[in-house]
């Protein structure tokens, strides 16, 4: 099925409502078993405050409608997704805004799980100097914060 291939979904665990409950649940993950010693693939489970949803066979390698609720509460998470044919690796990062910082939604495209630069880019800002080279990887690729960031101790 070309339409389907791995994705892993992270968010906190502690910004799970009924709202986004209900979303999982369709997708489904079975609220009651979320034991990450039980861990396999196509697998959901909690480990250190962070809720994981791993699936080898997810629409696109995605969740669609529970990635746009996430975006629309404000939850942050991290989505990687393997490729198929024309469909390339891909990472999404979404951070809320925070202290009037607008929210960032990043996407960045992988291979064997990194991100991808272009080569020739950085050499023409390298004939510009380091500077020109910062400011690119600074706007293409800025620092976000972890996901462990908004897991609340206690």
């Amino acid at each position: 099925m070309a339409d389907r291939y791995w994705g892993k979904l992270e968010f906190p665990a502690a910004l799970i409502d009924a709202e986004v409950t209900e979303a999982l649940q369709e997708e489904g993950v079975e609220m009651d078993k979320l034991d990450p010693s039980e861990h396999a693939d196509d697998y959901a489970w909690i480990e250190d405050g962070i809720f994981t949803l791993e699936n080898s066979e997810a629409r696109y390698g995605c969740w669609e409608d529970l990635e746009n609720l996430l975006r629309l509460k404000g939850i942050p998470f991290d989505r990687e997704s393997s490729g198929y044919y024309e469909f390339i690796p891909e990472r999404v990062i979404f951070r809320p805004s925070n202290n009037g910082t607008p929210p960032q939604d990043l996407v960045f495209l992988l291979c064997d799980g990194e991100i991808i630069v272009e080569v020739e880019k950085i050499r023409n800002l390298l004939a510009q100097g380091a500077e020109a080279v910062t400011a690119y990887l600074d706007d293409q690729f800025p620092p976000y914060p972890p996901l462990g960031d908004y897991v609340k101790e206690g």
